[in-house]
């Protein structure tokens, strides 16, 4: 996953001016709901690195691994 691509799964958050982005990590059917600075996208790469990226329901990006 790069940068570009977190830019387009948070686009919708990040265009309201939520300050913390949220999204969801599933891993052996435990789903956590994150939440994570909007002004550090780049922080985020390393924490999904091993998650692809799933979907959107109701702006809430889901991430599984």
């Amino acid at each position: 996953m790069t940068l570009e691509d977190l830019q387009y799964i948070f686009k919708d958050q990040i265009e309201e001016g939520t300050e913390k982005l949220y999204f969801m990590l599933v891993e052996n059917n435990l789903q956590l709901i994150n939440r994570h600075p909007a002004d550090d996208l780049a922080g985020l790469l390393p924490m999904l690195d091993n998650f692809q990226y799933a979907s959107t329901e109701g702006r809430c990006p889901r991430f599984y691994k």
